[in-house]
């Protein structure tokens, strides 16, 4: 399931006007005369959405989290940025903080409507968010990265899929960049194994 932009818009977008209807009607009128990077929250994050939805939504995906579900969850994440950007609040780096709010809402997800079951169990393989046109090796890679643990796997998408910095990474899983360097470390060493063996 693809985030659409249009999808963004007839949800995301009249939540936001409800929200600051003077921010985001501001951002409206000034169009394309506002600089990229330099808009108002309503175009910041209109901008920001085209950019990083996509990702974000599968990002929220490989947590196990279902599509409308995690739908809701990337419109939440797209909102709270807005909030936070109407309020002044400074934010150096605004990919790393956006999906690492989308990673709590998706574990309070997980505790509020999948209680006692385990996030291995619940959440499905990374194949379901592969691009159309990815070849068979490349499918099977992440295939495979879909039954590493968790954590592992989500260290991985986010490096290789949101291409983030091992400290962003850990910014975003709540966790040391070293330890994020050291999943990925750990990852990558049993993908070699695994697919090694399958090619013997």
């Amino acid at each position: 399931r693809r985030l659409s932009v249009s999808g963004f818009d007839s949800v995301s977008r009249a939540m936001l006007i409800a929200r600051d209807p003077v921010a985001f009607v501001d951002a409206e009128v000034m169009g394309d005369a506002v600089a990229a990077g330099s808009g108002t929250p309503g175009r910041s994050v209109a901008d920001f959405e085209r950019a990083h939805g996509q990702t974000l939504f599968g990002f929220v995906r490989t947590l196990g989290v279902k599509d409308d579900d995690a739908a809701d969850v990337v419109q939440e994440s797209l909102l709270r940025l807005f909030d936070a950007l109407c309020a002044g609040q400074s934010i150096r780096d605004r990919k790393a903080w956006t999906f690492h709010v989308a990673y709590r809402l998706a574990m309070d997800e997980h505790r509020r409507f999948a209680r006692g079951l385990r996030l291995m169990n619940a959440r499905p393989r990374l194949a379901a968010v592969e691009d159309p046109g990815a070849d068979v090796e490349r499918q099977q890679v992440w295939s495979e990265v879909g039954c590493l643990p968790a954590r592992q796997c989500a260290v991985l998408f986010l490096r290789f899929r949101a291409d983030l910095a091992f400290d962003e990474i850990g910014m975003t899983l709540g966790i040391t960049a070293s330890a994020a360097r050291s999943h990925c470390t750990q990852a990558l060493a049993t993908l070699r194994n695994r697919l090694g063996e399958e090619a013997d």
